[in-house]
C-alpha cells in the first residue's frame, strides 16, 4: 500500500471506534480527506471524558480555542456559525442570540439549526428606538444583557419532546418554549426576584433566586407556570449554582470578597459551601457536604457538572473547578476582568490555579481582545456528547462561536450604576 490515505474505508471505521478521546478523534479525522470521511459521530464511542474549557473568542476569528485539562493542550477548531452570537451550552445543542434578536439552536457538529420564538414575543422585553436618543440600548447592548442563562430539557438529536428554559429580562425572570411554540411563555410571579441558575433535575425545571430560595417547575404538568417553593438555603453568599451528582441536587454557594475601590471591581473567591437539600420533605432540610467522595464539580455561568475523579487520572476528587463568571467587574471594569478562576480544594480549603494562560504565548493571544477592547476572560465548561462532540457552550451559523461573558460592542461609551444591594450582594448594572 502507497501510503495511510489509501487504508480501505472500512478498516479505517474499525480504527476510529477504538478512539475513545474526543482530541484524538478530532486528530484522527485531520490525517487527510478518507480519515476525515469516517470520522463522523457514528464512529465515535466515547469514553468518560473531562470537559474542556472554552476560551473566549478573538475578534474576527472563525475558530474557537478549547484548553483540555487531561492532556493541558489547547486545542482550535473552525466554528465560522458561531460568530457574534452570545450562545449556551446544554445537551450537547447550544442556545445561540444573535446581534439582530434572533435566538435558535444549534448542533455545533452537525450545524442543524432550530429556530425558537423572537425575542420581541417575550413578556418582558426591550424595543429599539434607534432615532430616540434618550433610549440608548444598542441591539448588541441587548444581546448580551437580556438573556442571562438558557438551558434545554433533552438533546433535540433524541427527541421533539424538549422544553427550552431561560433565565432573562430585565426582571431576570424564568420563561420556556417548546418547538413550534409561536411565543417565550413566562412565569409570574407576585414578587420578581433575581434568579441565579436553573437545572433540569428528574423531568423537572430547578431554579434558585437572588435570595436563596429554590423553587421547581413542572411545566409538563397542569400548571406549568406555577413555581413552588423547595426551600430556602442556610447561608449564601454573593453567587449560587445548582449541579446534579451521583442522582442527588446539590446547591453550592460561592463566597467572593468584593470591594469597589475608585468605582473599580476588585473580587476574589474566597470559598465554596455545598449543600444538598432533602427533596422529600416540606419543610426543606438541607445538609451541607463536607465531602464529595470521588467527584469533582465544574461550576460555570452556562454549565454546571458533576465528574467521577478517579476515571480521570488529572481530575483530583473533592474539588470544585471554578470560572469566572462575574459580570460586574467586566461592565464596570475599564480592562475587564476574567481572571478569577481555579481549583477549591473542600478538604483544606486552599486554592490553586488549572489555567493561567502564563506559560503559552497562544493562550495569552487568545485572553485579550485586539484593538483595545476589554480584556475578557470569562470562560465555562464544554462537556462532549453523543450527539455533538462540542457541548456545554457555543454559538450559530457563520459566526463566531460563543462568548459566557458580554460581546463589548456598543459598550465604549456606556456607564453603569454598579450599587451594591443592602446584604453586600452586588446587583445587576444599571445604565446611566
Amino acid at each position: 500500500m502507497a501510503n495511510w490515505s489509501e487504508l480501505p474505508n472500512d478498516l479505517l471505521g474499525l480504527i476510529a471506534q477504538r478512539v475513545l478521546i474526543y482530541e484524538d478523534f478530532v486528530a484522527f479525522g485531520g490525517v487527510c480527506e478518507s480519515w476525515r470521511s469516517v470520522a463522523v459521530k457514528q464512529n465515535f464511542t466515547p469514553s468518560p471524558q473531562l470537559p474542556w474549557l472554552m476560551l473566549p473568542e478573538q475578534k474576527n476569528c472563525d475558530t474557537r480555542t478549547f484548553f483540555s485539562l487531561s492532556k493541558g493542550m489547547v486545542h482550535e477548531r473552525r466554528l465560522p456559525e458561531v460568530r457574534g452570537k452570545r450562545c449556551w451550552g446544554s445537551q450537547g445543542w447550544l442556545i445561540t442570540f444573535s446581534i439582530d434578536l434572533n435566538i435558535s439552536l444549534l448542533n455545533p457538529f452537525t450545524r442543524l439549526q432550530i429556530q425558537l420564538p423572537p425575542h420581541r414575543t417575550f413578556k418582558y422585553h426591550f424595543d429599539i428606538y434607534e432615532d430616540v436618543e434618550e433610549y440608548n440600548y444598542t441591539p448588541a447592548e441587548i444581546q448580551e444583557l437580556y438573556i442571562y442563562k438558557a438551558i434545554v430539557s433533552s438533546s433535540p438529536s433524541s427527541t421533539t419532546d424538549y422544553v427550552v428554559m431561560v433565565i432573562h429580562g430585565p426582571k431576570i425572570q424564568l420563561a420556556f418554549a417548546r418547538p413550534g411554540d409561536e411565543a417565550w411563555t413566562t412565569i409570574e410571579e407576585t414578587r420578581p426576584t433575581r434568579y441565579y441558575d436553573v437545572i433540569y433535575y428528574k423531568e423537572k425545571f430547578y431554579a434558585v433566586n437572588s435570595h436563596g430560595v429554590v423553587v421547581v417547575c413542572d411545566v409538563q404538568g397542569p400548571n406549568p407556570t406555577e413555581l413552588r417553593i423547595i426551600a430556602k438555603m442556610p447561608d449564601f453568599d454573593t453567587k449560587i449554582y445548582l449541579v446534579e451528582s451521583a442522582g442527588a441536587l446539590l446547591v453550592v454557594s460561592r463566597y467572593v470578597d468584593i470591594n469597589i475601590v475608585n468605582g473599580v471591581f476588585i473580587y476574589q473567591t474566597t470559598k465554596f459551601r455545598v449543600f444538598k437539600p432533602d427533596l422529600s420533605k416540606s419543610n426543606g432540610e438541607w445538609l451541607q457536604l463536607k465531602n464529595l467522595g470521588d467527584r469533582a464539580l465544574f461550576l460555570g455561568q452556562s454549565t454546571s457538572m458533576s465528574i467521577v475523579a478517579s476515571d480521570f487520572p488529572k481530575c483530583k476528587a473533592n474539588c470544585i473547578y471554578f470560572t469566572d463568571d462575574n459580570e460586574e467587574p467586566y461592565l464596570c471594569n475599564p480592562e475587564g476582568g476574567g481572571k478569577d478562576m481555579g481549583i477549591f480544594d473542600l478538604e483544606d480549603g486552599s486554592f490553586k490555579s488549572h489555567y493561567t494562560g502564563e506559560d503559552d504565548e497562544e493562550i495569552e493571544e487568545s485572553e485579550v481582545l485586539e484593538d483595545g477592547e476589554k480584556c475578557c476572560l470569562a470562560r465555562d465548561w464544554m462537556r462532549h456528547s453523543k450527539y455533538s462532540f462540542l457541548v456545554k457552550g457555543a454559538a450559530d451559523p457563520d459566526q463566531q462561536e460563543q462568548k459566557f461573558f458580554l460581546h463589548n460592542d456598543g459598550w465604549k461609551e456606556a456607564r453603569f450604576d454598579c450599587s451594591v444591594d443592602v446584604d453586600g450582594t452586588p446587583m445587576a448594572p444599571r445604565k446611566v
